[in-house]
């Protein structure tokens, strides 16, 4: 008989990993193959506690599973196929014979003991597992075999809900149809994960009820279709492709339907033969132009079918359902998307999720664009109203997306509203190129053609430099974002400057913040020669104290809706020659005032597109 490295091949199948899904997937499915009605699976975690992240939540980790059923156990029979990789006795159920392998690439430790009628096998299963290691002791008692997987290998904070909710639906259409045929088979699902979780969970083939059953051909395959439905809140419409009863693919059809959750497994011959070894996908032909005689039908011609299938299948249980969800979604997409024409993504545009639509929508433009580009270079005549429609859309886009940003920011508490504020401004890590990505905007829209400074690298070094030397006199590294424009020579002319300052500070603190402030403007100006004006934004909370005393020094009230904003100029620069317009706000009232100037272009989008 030839050897095997089993560490390798373990390695080599493997590749993408295994979850605690897999491995509790695979026993439970060996369970039921072997004749189970009663299966347990426990979830133990750690007692200790972990830290997943500084700052983070302190959680515990999951330590054990152990697997439990009453089935036919180890025989002999079955302790020679386990010996055995890559087994055929299970080849009319879509076995692959490498199942348990995951247990390996999953824990460091796995031990195995099964109860039969009158003996007791057990074992340690490892990658050099070989029949001599079973250990077989005379001792009646009745039928129980149980998987102990320790030493797991990823040490995670388990999501109990997420986990035992999957596994569900992955053996829901083989428990259903195992109950139709006579045999009920119940699952119990048992922690001390101390999460918001029943304790004791119950899945059984008895409580699972199909609400309708369809079948459709695609070039000559038969698919079958059996639709279930969960109440409120769980939400959503997935198709689950099956292979061999199995769920081993999800297919979202809406993430965000919300009056139930449909599931629609789908099972074909089709899909049976086309597992991978791995049971974690189906190897289907990407496109029409890569199928052949063995696999005649792709992923490009059997989604949009599988859709079609699916949807009509729920209109015909679930009346008024979708109909309700389209015309709610509408009014949805209306209101935060008003620019987008919907009946110019298809009839099912009223289904699609948010994302979805967006994505779709930009497909569209980007087509648009790409075809008056080209109709522009091949000397083609093009329609000034299909620039002028391109453009409009664009600033509608953008409308919109202020929109969102700012409502996102006003819903924030007014703890994180600082932190939030400035990564809306300009997250980390990015220049402030993309339009989704530098909202300076959102201190005066008269910014809005300013770049970020880190965009020019020679700035960039210049800020570094000043930040560090801010840094140096003042014990306190400067929060700032910076911005610029540039004369018509192009060089840097105009700056602006936010300054970012933590709630709770006391009036020393906050006056210590607003010199740092114009001495980090100052600083600037100088190195960067072309400067000829500064704009500096305090963001700072305003108590009474600390407003009384920017009073008394020449600061002057501003405008603003319901809080205090202050301003005063200062000459900054080597010479004192350039003017520095410095405001101080909270947080608070900048977004209130971003919101309202927006309120403004909203107004307008809205009576254009009723019109």
């Amino acid at each position: 008989m030839a050897r095997i490295n089993l560490r390798k091949f373990i390695a080599e199948h493997y590749r993408g990993g295994v979850s605690a899904r897999d491995v509790i997937r695979e026993a439970l499915t060996n369970a039921i193959h072997a004749e189970s009605n009663n299966i347990s699976v426990d979830l133990h975690f750690s007692e200790r506690q972990q830290e997943l992240s500084p700052g983070s939540e302190e959680r515990r980790s999951l330590e054990a599973i152990t697997i439990i059923d009453d089935g036919v156990g180890f025989t002999s029979e079955n302790l020679n196929f386990f010996d055995e990789i890559c087994t055929s006795h299970k080849d009319n159920i879509g076995g692959k014979g490498v199942g348990r392998l995951a247990f390996l690439k999953y824990a460091k430790t796995v031990q195995i003991r099964s109860q039969l009628e009158h003996e007791l096998v057990e074992f340690p299963y490892t990658p050099e597992f070989k029949l001599d290691d079973v250990k077989k002791s005379p001792k009646g008692g009745a039928r129980s075999t149980s998987i102990m997987l320790m030493d797991l290998k990823d040490k995670i904070n388990t999501q109990v809900t997420k986990l035992v909710n999957s596994i569900c639906d992955d053996l829901r259409l083989i428990l259903f149809l195992k109950h139709q045929a006579g045999h009920t088979i119940s699952l119990r699902f048992t922690h001390n994960s101390r999460q918001p979780f029943d304790e004791v969970y119950v899945f059984s083939g008895d409580s699972i009820e199909a609400e309708l059953e369809n079948e459709f051909d695609v070039e000559g395959e038969k698919f079958k279709c059996y639709l279930f439905r969960d109440d409120a809140p769980r939400k959503g419409i997935v198709a689950m492709l099956c292979a061999d009863q199995l769920c081993i693919e999800e297919y979202v059809i809406s993430k965000r339907f919300d009056i139930c959750r449909h599931l629609i497994f789908v099972t074909s011959d089709y899909f049976n033969h086309r597992s991978n070894i791995e049971r974690q996908r189906l190897e289907l032909p990407k496109t029409d132009e890569d199928t052949d005689m063995v696999s005649p039908i792709s992923r490009e011609k059997l989604t949009p079918r599988i859709h079609e299938e699916c949807m009509k299948m729920i209109n015909e249980s679930a009346e008024g359902d979708i109909d309700k969800f389209k015309i709610d979604n509408i009014e949805k997409l209306k209101k935060y998307y008003p620019f987008i024409k919907l009946d110019s993504l298809g009839g099912n545009a009223a289904l699609l999720d948010a994302d979805e639509v967006v994505k779709t929508y930009r497909a569209q433009q980007a087509r648009k664009e790409d075809q008056l580009i080209d109709a522009l270079e091949s000397g083609r005549p093009v329609s000034l109203d299909d620039v002028s429609h391109l453009a409009s859309e664009d600033l509608a886009r953008f409308i919109v997306h202020r929109a969102l940003v700012i409502d996102s920011l006003a819903r924030m508490p007014p703890t994180s509203a600082e932190d939030a504020l400035h990564n809306a401004i300009l997250p980390k890590r990015t220049d402030g190129s993309e339009i989704r990505e530098n909202n300076v905007w959102l201190v005066d829209d008269k910014f809005l053609s300013y770049s970020n400074i880190y965009s020019e690298e020679t700035l960039a070094k210049i800020i570094e430099d000043v930040g560090h030397s801010v840094e140096v006199k003042q014990q306190r590294r400067p929060d700032v974002a910076v911005f610029f424009s540039k004369d018509s020579e192009n060089h840097p002319n105009k700056l602006v400057i936010i300054e970012f300052k933590k709630p709770g500070a006391d009036i020393f603190e906050n006056n210590k913040a607003l010199m740092q402030c114009r001495l980090y403007a100052s600083e600037l100006a100088e190195k960067i020669g072309t400067v000829r004006e500064v704009f500096a934004f305090s963001v700072v909370e305003i108590d009474d104290a600390f407003y009384r005393d920017m009073k008394q020094t020449g600061f002057k009230d501003v405008f603003s809706l319901n809080d205090r904003v202050v301003y005063n100029d200062f000459s900054i620069g080597l010479n004192s020659e350039i003017p520095l317009h410095l405001y101080v706000m909270p947080a608070s009232a900048l977004i209130k005032d971003a919101k309202a100037r927006n309120k403004v272009f909203e107004e307008v989008l809205r009576f254009d597109v009723a019109k």
